[in-house]
């Protein structure tokens, strides 16, 4: 499906409306009944914001562009990972981005590049 900006916008204002009922759902000690849809509302933005940037109807980021870059030289680069490039060091790293319903195991895992202060 095609997305225009004004999707974008809805969604986006569907996630606010949805953070502010998780936050007053909130609770510590149990789990937040509004977690599922949460989650799907954030999953929304970010597939829309991704079909926006793929069709050239948002611009990248500087940081999404250097990450591109970092994929397609180092396409298999390991976690903790530390590499040079344009005479800066970065360090891959990974992080959980779905997790099963017991949260002991993840479903869906995220690569990130994050840059080194030497």
């Amino acid at each position: 499906m095609m997305h225009t900006i004004e999707d974008l916008r809805q969604a986006n204002a569907a996630l606010d409306e949805v953070a502010e009922r998780w936050s007053a759902a909130y609770s510590v000690n149990c789990t937040n009944p509004l977690d599922a849809e949460a989650k799907a509302a954030a999953e929304k933005v970010r597939h829309i914001e991704e079909d926006l940037k793929r069709r050239g109807l948002l611009p990248f980021t500087a940081h999404e562009l250097l990450e591109e870059s970092l994929d397609q030289r180092y396409p298999d680069a390991q976690s903790k990972e530390v590499v040079l490039y344009n005479g800066k060091r970065y360090r891959r790293r990974f992080y959980p981005l779905a997790l099963s319903k017991s949260g002991k195991s993840v479903k869906q895992w995220v690569k990130k590049w994050e840059p080194l202060d030497d």
